[in-house]
């Protein structure tokens, strides 16, 4: 078990600087205007410098903090250094820091990842799955950032919105913020715009996935060699295909909600009619000769695939830009069609966190700079798009686009990897896009359908070992069940009856247990 003594000695050292709250008045200095709660008024959106540089909460006297930023990167950056310039130039006149940038990609992240919270190296802001919460809580990895929320973090409140912030912990620990990412994944079928028109059919004609048969049956005609259905396999398949939509609550698919998160019965959704039925869609679809003979191992991309010139339709999480996002990405005129509501569940939303780490020697410091970039368009722009005028210019509508004579290969840094990032939506939106694309995906949350469970998430530390026995069991039956290389009549039975034996009913009866404390709390 790692130790946070440094942690709390040097908070207690410098506590001074923070009297009175990360957000208060207590330096001598003049204060800024305030609003009747006593708290000062602040721009949730819009970065201000000037409302940031005299803050009370930073002590330009003494020395500057140094931080350490983890955060995700699509690509490893010719010009790392002139962001970090530019970067530290905002953070030294208004927050007093020095910023460490360390952009990570996902091929090297798990292993530094595990490297860096196992030993004593300096970090204090870095980005993690929500999967991995209660092992990182055990292990001391995390500082519960509840202690400094109310304090330090009220932009962030602000912008994020508290019920969805209350996602990200595990009772009364809260171990990180949510990234600005959409709320909802709703099943989203992607079709190419000029088969489904050959084929005689619309967009209207689908709305389920058995509507689907009917024009894989015409296109298949028209078109024999080429796969109906594919992209990568994963245990989500059956899921994605569906037109269910459930809630996990944390721990895998191991005991869900069913009906859109409304039902408050932890069930086993491999024994539902729902599941069975998309299993055997499926299998027919496979039989059929509509997907490709190798979708139980297939790990290309449904994009990649549409983009290579041999598949019409594979299934995505749709989002207000996902026919932009699917053009670009296949090439093709695409039509997407959304098939399930929109509904709010915990691990939609927690599913990419940033927290503070147990590292960090002053973990207050590292709440305010946290804070600091959700609010300041400026920060958010860097670590996304790199420097203005140089690795890209804004564009009569708004919206951002590569430079004359700047394209995709000479770029010194463009990551385009805002979902991974703390706050895209105060960021520029890039060419292609609706320019009010970041609005578009707030009034998708706003008038979303909300699970019962939302801001519920299972402690599977009592369960930990049954579940990496489930885990596997999963593994060796989902991906031949999901893709319909199997009979499901057999296979779900005995997939069904495999989980049982290693304790299913202990893991749903602890979610039950777990859900009803939480609820009878609301």
């Amino acid at each position: 078990m790692k130790k946070r003594g440094l942690a709390l000695l040097l908070s207690v050292v410098m506590v001074l600087g923070l009297m009175t709250g990360c957000g208060g008045s207590g330096s001598g200095k003049d204060t800024k205007e305030g609003n009747e709660d006593g708290t000062v008024k602040t721009t949730a959106q819009n970065g201000d410098a000037a409302a940031n540089a005299d803050s009370p909460a930073v002590d330009f006297d003494e020395e500057p903090y140094e931080a350490t930023f983890m955060y995700w990167a699509g690509n490893d950056a010719r010009d790392l250094a002139s962001v970090q310039e530019a970067f530290n130039k905002l953070t030294m006149e208004q927050l007093n820091m020095k910023v460490n940038l360390m952009p990570v990609t996902f091929g090297t992240y798990m292993q530094q990842i595990q490297m860096i919270l196992s030993s004593d190296d300096k970090l204090d802001i870095f980005p993690y799955f929500s999967s991995t919460m209660g092992s990182y809580i055990e292990s001391d990895y995390l500082v519960n950032l509840n202690e400094y929320l109310d304090t330090c973090g009220q932009d962030m409140i602000s912008i994020i919105g508290r019920e969805d912030i209350e996602c990200c912990g595990i009772g009364d620990f809260l171990g990180g913020v949510p990234t600005m990412h959409e709320r909802t994944n709703p099943v989203t079928y992607v079709l190419r715009t000029d088969l489904l028109e050959e084929s005689g059919f619309a967009a209207e004609d689908i709305k389920t996935a058995r509507d689907l048969g009917k024009v894989f049956a015409k296109v298949k005609e028209l078109h024999p060699d080429m796969v109906m259905y594919g992209g990568t396999n994963n245990l989500t398949l059956p899921i994605m295909i569906s037109n269910a939509i459930v809630d996990p609550m944390g721990g895998g698919n191991f005991g869900v909600l069913m009906d859109n998160g409304q039902s408050t019965t932890v069930t086993n959704w491999y024994e539902t009619d729902e599941f069975m039925d998309t299993c055997k869609m499926m299998r027919e679809w496979y039989q059929a000769g509509y997907t490709s003979a190798d979708l139980a191992t297939c790990t290309d991309s449904g994009e990649a695939l549409m983009r290579a010139g041999n598949l019409f339709c594979f299934t995505t999480s749709g989002k207000p830009n996902t026919k932009a996002e699917k053009d670009a990405m296949t090439g093709y005129d695409t039509t997407c069609i959304k098939v399930t509501p929109d509904v709010c569940y915990t691990t939609a939303t927690n599913a990419v966190l940033y927290g503070i780490s147990s590292n960090s020697q002053y973990p207050e410091k590292a709440m305010i700079l946290l804070n600091w970039i959700y609010k300041t368009k400026e920060a958010n722009d860097l670590i996304n798009w790199g420097i203005e005028g140089k690795d890209y210019v804004v564009t009569d509508n708004g919206t951002i686009d590569y430079p004359d004579g700047i394209t995709a290969e000479n770029v010194g840094y463009h990551q385009d990897f805002g979902w991974a990032l703390p706050n895209q939506y105060n960021s520029y939106i890039w060419t292609g896009n609706d320019a009010d694309l970041w609005e578009q995906y707030q009034q998708v949350r706003d008038s979303a359908q909300v699970s019962k469970a939302y801001g519920f998430h299972f402690d599977t530390s009592s369960v930990v070992d049954i579940i990496s026995a489930l885990t596997a069991i999963s593994d060796q039956y989902l991906i031949t069940i999901g893709s319909g290389s199997v009979d499901p009549e057999t296979a779900v039975a005995e997939f069904n009856e495999k989980l049982y034996s290693v304790g299913l009913q202990d893991v749903i009866d602890a979610k039950q247990e777990q859900l009803n404390d939480w609820l009878a709390k609301q």
